[in-house]
């Protein structure tokens, strides 16, 4: 399914304001910005190692790297190659960190188990990834989607905690995404872009991303660590 020579739906002028390189990597700010998701991947692997009181905590910390990775290589793919692979990896690993965050989310809400939260997981992911295949246009609604359900539950459950360090975690989270969303809507619309500055849009994006995931990682740490430390623990 990934070796059909296709370029990205974005071709050949709605790829964002960094120009196009004619040869080499197409768009090095983008590409290298992507990173930044691997870097964290990295960071949230070696805190948990760590990190003896969350230690026993496998399955968050590590699928959530792992998802990090896929963002941070998938998008690197993309936009170094601006081809239909390199889109549907990026997209994926966008799909990935929506459905983590929703599931992990209802995981803890509703009791689910860690076999449950990674079988869903799995299944979520193929159905979307053959929806990405056939229908690349719904991208971004569905990721949206997944994110303000996402979003829902985590609040729903931040406003039984009286812990206040763990919601502001959250919050933070919430501020940067926001904010870099408002910095990827100014670049794509080219309100603000200078195709040929390293300085670009969507490359904050990408870092203010991979922030948001690692304060996100934060909350999720603070959530285990109150889960162990309660009555019923």
């Amino acid at each position: 399914m990934l070796t059909e020579v296709r370029p990205a739906s974005c071709m050949p002028d709605a790829c964002f304001c960094e120009a196009i390189r004619n040869h080499g990597i197409m768009q090095p700010a983008n590409t290298w910005s992507s990173l930044a998701f691997v870097i964290v991947a990295g960071v949230v692997l070696l805190r948990w190692t760590r990190n003896r009181h969350i230690a026993h905590h496998a399955t968050y910390p590590v699928l959530l790297a792992l998802t990090l990775l896929v963002i941070g290589f998938g998008s690197a793919f993309f936009h170094a190659t601006l081809s239909f692979n390199g889109q549907f990896v990026d997209v994926l690993g966008m799909y990935f960190i929506g459905t983590f965050a929703l599931l992990y989310g209802i995981a803890r809400f509703r009791g689910l188990t860690n076999r449950v939260l990674v079988a869903a997981f799995l299944a979520a992911n193929a159905l979307l990834a053959a929806i990405l295949y056939w229908a690349p246009l719904l991208r971004r609604v569905i990721f949206g989607i997944l994110i303000a359900a996402a979003l829902a539950v985590e609040i729903s459950i931040a406003r039984r905690t009286t812990k206040r360090d763990a919601a502001s975690r959250l919050k933070t989270a919430i501020v940067l995404l926001t904010i870099g969303f408002a910095i990827w809507m100014l670049d794509y619309t080219r309100i603000v872009c200078s195709p040929d500055s390293w300085i670009q849009g969507h490359a904050i994006w990408h870092v203010l991303g991979a922030l948001s995931a690692w304060c996100l990682y934060l909350y999720y740490e603070d959530q285990a660590s109150m889960m162990d430390s309660s009555p019923s623990a």
